[in-house]
């Protein structure tokens, strides 16, 4: 039930991270004709669509997505909260403590899609850095520098534009350190987020 349940949480978080995409490359206008965005619309047209007929955009944010990848956490947590309370997925046995609140389990639920994203934003800062790095003319190239700019932007104004590294030579190398920046207030927020689920879990079982 283990492995179930890991394919589940797997599938389940990629369609959670795939809306959650989808509401931000929607934010940072990426063309809608970017085979990235058409991948991620086809992976999430069929819980999008027919949200957005009740919840229209406004204010910049595709709210329709936004509360997609909710939902699909918010279910993906009551799956878990009930294997876990009929013990499937212990050696403990089932939980002996009463059923606790639903906003509990709405509070994994936007825990677990808060923890997903800013994990798909390393990913993104990532594979920008390597493009610069290895492959500047790539055709994705611009795609993930649209990406990661709203990222980076903060860090790069207090920074005063780019940080400066200084060589061997003692002249500046132009070595940006706007990304290493970002990425570690991402795994500090991972980590406070990862506080915040464990003390759920708590609550729950």
């Amino acid at each position: 039930m283990n492995i179930v349940w890991l394919t589940v949480k797997t599938v389940g978080s990629l369609f959670v991270v795939a809306c959650a995409l989808r509401a931000y490359l929607q934010a940072v206008r990426l063309h809608a004709q970017n085979p990235l965005s058409r991948m991620t619309f086809q992976m999430t047209d069929w819980i999008v669509l027919p949200m957005r007929r009740l919840i229209p955009g406004f204010g910049g944010v595709d709210w329709a997505s936004v509360l997609a990848a909710l939902l699909l956490s918010v279910l993906m947590a009551v799956l878990y909260f009930f294997l876990m309370s009929w013990g499937l997925l212990s050696d403990a046995g089932g939980s002996q403590k009463p059923v606790r609140p639903f906003g509990w389990l709405v509070a994994l639920a936007a825990l677990w899609a808060i923890k997903w994203s800013l994990q798909l934003a390393v990913v993104i800062l990532i594979v920008g850095v390597l493009m610069s790095w290895f492959a500047p003319v790539h055709p994705l190239k611009p795609v993930f520098d649209l990406l990661s700019a709203p990222l980076l932007a903060p860090f790069r104004r207090l920074f005063g534009g780019r940080g400066q590294s200084v060589g061997r030579s003692g002249s500046g190398t132009g070595l940006d350190f706007s990304p290493i920046a970002a990425f570690l207030l991402l795994q500090i927020a991972g980590a406070v987020i990862a506080e915040f689920e464990m003390s759920v879990m708590r609550h729950l079982f």
